[in-house]
């Protein structure tokens, strides 16, 4: 297999390590000849790299517009389908409620027996609705729940204007991937 090929089929990774490897020799290479063959390597394994960063960043697009067609598909599903699922989920409810209604009246007993299925008339677990307001000087103690957040913009504001935010807090900076057009391939692609 040829050196050409080989170069081709590497990874963007040990294209990479390829690379700083021969940077090192040829800094610590005495002769023309020698020399004028580690350029060239590096100028096949340069053009190789360049060409693979085009290759993953056109997969990366390629994906994305995948993405985004699915997720129109999705959305299309979720509009078709949503309306009927919203009118069977009534029509249940409706029918629950008829059912409750003529239990009410007492037309219906706690249970009512078909042939092969039987309907029941069960208690919910009990549910509180409250009179006052949490938040009332009125409403027990004991019953209230705080809850605490950080207001994390406060504190990167606090941060950038220098105060020291080291006992209770640390800041991070993530890196993230994009894929970008060079300056003069964008032009291109914007017309």
């Amino acid at each position: 297999m040829s050196q050409i090929t080989e170069i081709n089929r590497a990874s963007l990774a040990q294209l990479s390590v390829a690379a700083a490897e021969l940077w090192e020799v040829i800094d610590n290479c005495d002769s023309e000849i020698e020399l004028t063959e580690l350029l060239e390597r590096q100028l096949d394994v340069q053009n190789a790299t360049e060409s693979k960063v085009d290759a993953i960043a056109y997969v990366a697009d390629q994906l994305q517009v995948d993405l985004k067609t699915w997720e129109a598909r999705l959305a299309s599903i979720v509009a078709l389908h949503t309306p009927i699922i919203e009118r069977r989920r009534r029509q249940l409810e409706q029918l629950k409620s008829y059912l409750l209604r003529l239990h009410e009246l007492g037309l219906l007993p706690e249970r009512v027996a078909g042939k092969e299925r039987r309907i029941d008339f069960q208690n919910n677990p009990p549910s509180i609705v409250l009179k006052v307001d949490p938040s009332h000087q009125e409403f027990p103690e004991k019953f209230k729940q705080s809850e605490y957040s950080a207001r994390s913009k406060d504190i990167l504001a606090a941060y950038k204007a220098g105060e020291d935010i080291n006992d209770f807090a640390e800041i991070v900076t993530r890196k993230h991937v994009r894929f970008r057009y060079q300056k003069s391939i964008q032009s291109q692609h914007k017309s």
